[in-house]
């Protein structure tokens, strides 16, 4: 991995429920067992991050996050030997769904973004998630005058239920009664699709069952945007 030669941001976007607190929940307890991580800390945070880990041990997962509310966990980490500090907002998705001044700014402080999707077939969350990827990529490219080099990935999450093998197909699949946004992707120059799990399995299940949440392939989109800025 390159050595980060000044902060880098990566800013995460989805729609209400979509996964996000549970997605930097368990990102963060995924990167403390991993083997080329060392000393890994939370600078700050780690009070909302146990709260989180609480909800989730219980089965219940996290609650929804509060209009206006704004958490930050940072975290330091050397990777490889190279030292990263990691620094997330929990937004509430209902700011990012107004696609309001929230919404710009984690556009304008990005230097690459996560687009979480659930491939749910709720009207009012398809088009809203559609619409919200068409914005980004406009307000990215100012209204489509350039291209940009800035790194999306786009994930689905719950992929325990919904079991995508080829995101990049199922994600234009999804797409398209709504809106084609391969028309847009012209301008994007780097972007890649994911499909994870932040629980593996339904939570209330897993703790019946005495088994430990088990993330799936979370890991994957985080460390292809680091290597991307």
């Amino acid at each position: 991995m390159r050595f980060l030669t000044r902060k880098k941001s990566i800013s995460i976007f989805g729609i209400r429920a979509v996964g996000k607190t549970a997605y930097i929940s368990m990102l963060v307890n995924i990167l403390s067992n991993q083997q080329n991580i060392k000393k890994l800390r939370v600078l700050s945070g780690y009070d909302y991050y146990m709260q989180m880990m609480n909800w989730i041990l219980r089965g219940e997962g996290p609650p929804p996050n509060k209009t206006y509310e704004r958490l930050l966990i940072h975290l330091s980490m050397e990777v490889d030997g190279k030292k990263i500090e990691l620094r997330t907002y929990d937004v509430a998705g209902g700011d990012i769904e107004r696609m309001g001044d929230v919404f710009k700014a984690l556009i304008d402080v990005g230097d690459g973004y996560l687009f979480l999707v659930e491939p749910t077939r709720d009207p009012d969350k398809h088009v809203t998630q559609v619409k919200l990827i068409y914005k980004l990529i406009e307000y990215l490219t100012e209204k489509f005058k350039k291209r940009t080099k800035k790194p999306l990935a786009l994930a689905f999450t719950k992929n325990d239920i919904y079991g995508i093998k080829d995101p990049k197909k199922a994600f234009f699949e999804y797409t398209v009664p709504v809106f084609n946004l391969s028309q847009v992707f012209y301008y994007l120059k780097n972007y890649e699709f994911f499909a994870v799990s932040a629980f593996g399995g339904d939570l209330e299940q897993i703790r019946s069952e005495g088994r430990t949440a088990t993330p799936i392939d979370i890991e994957k989109p985080f460390f292809w945007l680091l290597k991307q800025i």
